[in-house]
């Protein structure tokens, strides 16, 4: 069954869904929890899933920063679905958004164990590590071509 992406309502199944994910996938590994201010924080950006009929098997946030850049964030695939193109086809998803607002530059803090995935797919490394929550992270960058 092919995946179908679609923005997600805040205060929704889909977003009740979305928090379970993100929890599951990104937080409890590091002995964290979706908070209620990140939760606030959902309101104002755009949820992008990616579902098999009702069930979310990813998931990633779209939210305006500085400058025209746009921050990808909180991107999770579900763990059993890891290494099956899902995360590529929801970038792709991503990037057509992206194309509809105009917008040409997008970025995200990516986990070491996450860099080579972003590498194919056509991302650069714009930092050195840091740390955030605990891991190590690196700025990526990708700049849309407006004529795809």
């Amino acid at each position: 069954m092919p995946l179908a992406f679609r923005q997600i309502a805040v205060d929704t199944p889909d977003h009740a869904a979305m928090l379970a994910l993100r929890e599951r996938i990104l937080r409890k590994p590091i002995g964290l929890s979706v908070t209620l201010e990140e939760i606030a924080r959902d309101s104002g950006d755009y949820l992008l899933g990616g579902f098999e009929g009702d069930n979310i098997v990813c998931c990633l946030i779209l939210q305006k920063s500085d400058g025209g850049w746009i921050k990808m964030r909180q991107v999770a695939v579900d763990n059993g679905r890891q290494g099956q193109g899902i995360g590529a086809q929801m970038l792709r998803a991503a990037l057509d958004v992206l194309r509809g607002w105009g917008t040409a530059n997008v970025y995200c803090h990516a986990r070491e164990t996450a860099r080579d995935f972003y590498l194919q797919n056509g991302w650069v490394v714009t930092s050195d590590t840091f740390d955030e929550n605990g891991i190590p992270h690196c700025r990526m960058e990708f700049t849309l071509d407006k004529a795809q």
